[in-house]
């Protein structure tokens, strides 16, 4: 990945001075995926009140932990007081002491842009991939779920709004490798059998997001068959209780009627010539005759030869 995305230290200084009298308000740079539709329970409502809310805890925390909430604690109070760039500053202390929530806050403060700062998404989705990073570090029946959800959800919005594949490929395939990591680990019997009932549906709704990225890969990388795959997973996977995941299932439906309409019926090979491509991408090259739609030609010379013989038979 290109090394500007690493230099977390110079993100700061790139920011605009935030006007005092504006008001920064983290929750509703939200994506609608770190909403449940349905009510949840007491707690689940209390820890989504504010971006960077913690739980209480009545144990004493290990120094690198106490210091990790103290650091998000404060930089939660610099937000509502307007001080943008000091909650910036606090997010990231606590990300170089491995916080993965703070790494993800960061993710979702580029990704959304506050006030006059521009969004920066090659930043955004390098903050996102460190916190998944850190979240895939640590055993995976200890994994934030929630967190889990937003870090994906809000890595799926960059790919499928601001990235391009070739374009950003570096990007684009360093997520894609950390995406399908997550998804074999969720589909593990021996993960999910340790999931908490309330997550299973948060769990659906990242494996749909990841599944539809994966999609949107081979797509781009003109693998139908294996795009009409994937997308039939995120159908197959279904609604959950998360708006945006459940798009992502309905457009799934349209892309796989889509995209069976590009794939050949055809026998791959030359009718003229016996070729035979190897490659996925000049499979695609062949050109179809139309007027008996039952064969294909590598090339204009071909195709005008096969064509000669519909003529002969006329």
């Amino acid at each position: 990945m290109r090394a500007c995305l690493y230099n977390f230290a110079g993100l700061l200084k790139k920011q605009q001075k935030i006007e005092k009298s504006e008001t920064v308000n983290f929750r509703t740079l939200v994506p609608e995926d770190f909403e449940e539709l349905s009510s949840s329970s007491s707690s689940e409502s209390n820890r989504g009140s504010s971006i960077l809310n913690l739980q209480k805890k009545k144990d004493v925390l290990p120094p690198v932990v106490s210091q990790v909430t103290t650091l998000l604690c404060e930089a939660e109070s610099k937000a509502t007081s307007k001080d943008f760039a000091k909650s910036v500053e606090l997010l990231e202390k606590a990300t170089t002491l491995g916080s993965a929530c703070a790494a993800a806050k960061l993710g979702l403060v580029y990704r959304g842009g506050v006030s006059d700062v521009n969004p920066d998404y090659p930043s955004s989705a390098a903050y996102y991939l460190l916190a998944l990073k850190l979240i895939y570090m640590i055993p995976n029946e200890k994994w934030d779920v929630s967190l889990l959800l937003e870090v994906i959800a809000g890595l799926s919005e960059i790919f499928r709004n601001q990235m391009h594949r070739k374009k950003d490929d570096d990007i684009w395939m360093t997520g894609i490798r950390a995406m399908r990591h997550i998804e074999s680990t969720l589909q593990d019997p021996a993960v999910i059998k340790k999931l908490r009932q309330s997550d299973f549906q948060k769990c659906r709704a990242i494996r749909i997001h990841i599944n539809y990225c994966l999609a949107m890969t081979a797509e781009a990388d003109q693998e139908y068959d294996e795009a009409i795959r994937l997308y039939e997973t995120c159908r197959r996977i279904g609604e959950c209780n998360f708006k945006t995941a459940n798009k992502l299932v309905n457009k799934s439906q349209s892309k796989m009627k889509e995209l069976k309409s590009k794939i050949p019926k055809v026998k791959p090979i030359c009718v003229s010539c016996d070729y035979e491509p190897k490659e996925l991408s000049d499979i695609w090259k062949l050109l179809v005759c139309s007027k008996c739609q039952v064969v294909a030609a590598c090339s204009r010379e071909c195709l005008t030869a096969h064509l000669a013989t519909h003529n002969k038979k006329s």
